[in-house]
C-alpha cells in the first residue's frame, strides 16, 4: 500500500504490523480460499495453544476497527505513533496517522481505498495522491490488505509470529492497560530464523492475550535488524460493520491533486520479487551484491520499500543453511551508532553488534546506507561485506 511506500523498511513493518489483527482470508471465496490457521496439536503446551485461538480469532476476521500506539527503538528508526485504522473486505482500508514523531511519516498521513481506488494525503506536501488500486500493487480480491506489494511482503512476518512460533506461557496474571492478560513468549519455530521473502528477521519476544476476547492487547519484539518494537492496543473491534463511507475520501479544498506514480508498485517476494537489474535501474545508483562467480550464495529475491528516490533495497541471500539479507539505501546512511561495536569495513568506519543469535553489521559510504542482517557470526559478517561489489 502507499502507506508502506512513503515509509522505509522499518517503518513499513511497522505500519504492518499495526494492521496484523485483521484476516489473511480471500475477499473471493470461489477463487482462493481462507488459509486456515493450524489447530494446537493434542501435546500443544497452553502457550501453543493460546497462540492458535488468536491467529484463528484474526484469521476468520472479516472487518477491523481500532487504535494502535506504536514505539519503535532502532538503528534506523526511532520514534513513537499513533494510528487509527479501519479495515474491511475486500480491500478496503482507512489509515490515518493521528500522531508521530517519526519523520518518515507525519502526523495527518491519510491513506483510504475502497479496493478500486486509493487516495493517499501527504500532510507535508500538502498534495493527494490518487489512482487505482492496482496501480500500487494493491489487490481488490486478496486479503484485508489487498495482496501483493510489501503489504503482502511484510504480513508473511507477523504472520509467522501467530502460526510459525515456538510460544510459550510465561504468565496467566499479566495486567496490560487494566485487562486480565496471558503473556507468551515467541520466537521463530525451528527451520529458519526468519521467514523466505522479508529478509529472514530473527524476532524474539512476548505477545499479550486478553484472558476474555483472546485478542491482543500488546505485542513486545526484538526484531533482528531492526529494533525494539512495542504495539499497544488500546481499542481494537473485529468484526463490526463498517459504513462504506469510512473507504471514500473527499479531498479538502485547495490541496492539490496528483496521480499516483505507478513506478513506487513494488511486487511481492517470491515468483512477484524484483530482479536485481530491475532493483539497480529503480535505485538509480550502485546497488552492492555478491558476484555471481560466488556460486554458493544464492539470491533468493530482492524487494524495494519505500517512494522513489529514498527507497530502502533488501538482498535476501542464503549459503547452505545460513540466511542473511543486505539491506541498502540512502535513507539508511549516516544513522548514529546504537551501541554497536566500531569496525573498519570496506574502509569505513562501520558498527556491528549482535543480539538473540543475530548479528548487523552497518556501515556507510558514498551516500549509501548498508546492513548485513541475519542469523551468521559477526566474522561471516565481515567475509560477506568484503565480497560485495
Amino acid at each position: 500500500m502507499p502507506l508502506y511506500r512513503r515509509a522505509g523498511l522499518a517503518v513499513a513493518f511497522v505500519v504492518m504490523l499495526l494492521l496484523v489483527t485483521a484476516c489473511s482470508s480471500s475477499a473471493t471465496a470461489q477463487t482462493q480460499k481462507p488459509t486456515p490457521t493450524p489447530s494446537p496439536s493434542p501435546t500443544a503446551g497452553p502457550g501453543q495453544q493460546l497462540l492458535a485461538k488468536v491467529g484463528q480469532n484474526l484469521n476468520t476476521a472479516k472487518t477491523l476497527h481500532g487504535i494502535f500506539d506504536l514505539t519503535i527503538s532502532g538503528q534506523a528508526f526511532s520514534g513513537v505513533v499513533n494510528l487509527e485504522i479501519w479495515n474491511a473486505l475486500p480491500g478496503k482500508s482507512h489509515t490515518h496517522v493521528l500522531q508521530s514523531s517519526l519523520a518518515q511519516l507525519p502526523a495527518g498521513t491519510v491513506t483510504v481505498t475502497d479496493g478500486k481506488q486509493l487516495w493517499e494525503y501527504d500532510p507535508v506536501k500538502n498534495v493527494v495522491y490518487n489512482g487505482p488500486a492496482t496501480a500500487t500493487g494493491t489487490s481488490s480480491s486478496s486479503s484485508l490488505f489487498g495482496g501483493g506489494g510489501q503489504s503482502q511482503l511484510i504480513f508473511n512476518l507477523i504472520q509467522s509470529v501467530f502460526t510459525h512460533s515456538n510460544a510459550t506461557l510465561i504468565s496467566s496474571s499479566a495486567t496490560i492497560n487494566g485487562h486480565s492478560a496471558d503473556e507468551i513468549h515467541v520466537t521463530p519455530q525451528a527451520g529458519g530464523a526468519g521467514v523466505t521473502g522479508i529478509g529472514n528477521f530473527s524476532y524474539d519476544g512476548n505477545v499479550y492475550i486478553d484472558t476474555k476476547t483472546n485478542l491482543p492487547l500488546r505485542v513486545n519484539l526484538n526484531i533482528a535488524g531492526i529494533g525494539q518494537i512495542v504495539l499497544n492496543f488500546p481499542t481494537l473491534t473485529l468484526n463490526a460493520p463498517i459504513p462504506d463511507s469510512a473507504f471514500t475520501y473527499v479531498v479538502p479544498a485547495g490541496v492539490k491533486v496528483l496521480p499516483l506514480p505507478q513506478a513506487s508498485a513494488t511486487p511481492s517476494a517470491g515468483a512477484d520479487a524484483l530482479t536485481l537489474a530491475q532493483a539497480q535501474q529503480d535505485a538509480g545508483y550502485h546497488l552492492l551484491s555478491i558476484p555471481a562467480a560466488q556460486t554458493d550464495y544464492e539470491l533468493e529475491g530482492v524487494n524495494a520499500l519505500g517512494a522513489p528516490g529514498s527507497q530502502i533495497f533488501t538482498l535476501n541471500y542464503i549459503k547452505g543453511n545460513l540466511s542473511f539479507t543486505i539491506v541498502e539505501g540512502k535513507s539508511l546512511a549516516n544513522l548514529p551508532n546504537s551501541g554497536g561495536q566500531p569496525v573498519t569495513i570496506r574502509g569505513v568506519t562501520g558498527s556491528l553488534s549482535s543480539a538473540n543469535n543475530s548479528t548487523t553489521l552497518a556501515w556507510t559510504a558514498n551516500g549509501i546506507g548498508f546492513r548485513i542482517a541475519g542469523a551468521i557470526s559477526s566474522a561471516q559478517a565481515e567475509a560477506i561485506a568484503k565480497l560485495l561489489a
